[in-house]
């Protein structure tokens, strides 16, 4: 609650939509044997619970791409006789647009649709040469996939330690103990309710450590939470 020149106004927290946006190369077989030359460069985002699969226009020998960095090596180019440096920064912009209309829906407080990312996506691009095929919606992926996605993709992103990879293990090995089928929807408000009387009376943890708990989870894109339900418990 704020106050200008004697008038109250309510403000409201911005909608925080959790993603996650990769860089991959395309994996292709021929006869049995992954492709390995003038391999597509594929941009995934990932958000509750869904997969959406675009193309970026660009191909690359896997030989020349960093798994890692999601990026073509420096000093290399492709087919097209394009640099590194010049797919690069093609990259980076496409990112900075997937980023931003996500932003866009945050601020309207509304979560998008996988179509919906797809077309304001498309119609920002609607400039570009069609070099590769539409964007394509992935298939739903379980919660274990998002979650050991987000592991091993954020892991490289931001070089995380060995301490910070068992911090994650031991989230994990907490979810799987609280309810092995876990979905998508599990973490409602009621569902959350349950996780932290779990943590709290079967793992016997403090509220500064549930807290901590499930702040780690927060992290993974694909998981949703009714904040409200962390303030009666005084998280």
């Amino acid at each position: 609650m704020g106050v200008f020149l004697g008038v109250n106004f309510q403000t409201h927290p911005i909608m925080n939509i959790k993603r996650n946006i990769i860089f991959a190369l395309e994996s292709r077989k021929k006869n049995g044997v992954p492709i390995t030359e003038n391999v597509p460069i594929r941009m995934r985002v990932i958000f509750a619970s869904q997969r959406i699969e675009f193309t970026t226009g660009y191909r690359i020998d896997a030989t020349k791409w960093d798994t890692d960095k999601q990026r073509v090596k420096n000093g290399c180019t492709n087919k097209l006789k394009l640099s590194a440096s010049e797919i690069n920064a093609d990259l980076l912009r496409q990112y900075t647009e997937i980023q931003n209309i996500f932003k866009e829906f945050e601020v309207q407080n509304v979560l998008p649709t996988p179509a919906q990312i797809k077309d304001s996506f498309n119609a920002r691009m609607k400039d570009e040469p069609v070099t590769e095929q539409e964007t394509a919606e992935g298939p739903k992926i379980s919660f274990w996939e998002a979650f050991e996605e987000f592991v091993r993709e954020c892991g490289k992103q931001n070089d995380w330690t060995d301490a910070t990879y068992e911090k994650f293990a031991a989230v994990k090995n907490h979810l799987k103990e609280f309810r092995d089928e876990l979905s998508f929807d599990t973490f409602t408000e009621n569902g959350l309710n349950d996780y932290v009387d779990f943590l709290r009376n079967k793992k016997d943890m403090r509220n500064s450590t549930i807290g901590k708990q499930i702040a780690f989870l927060k992290m993974v894109p694909a998981v949703e939470f009714q904040e409200r339900a962390q303030s009666e418990h005084g998280l």
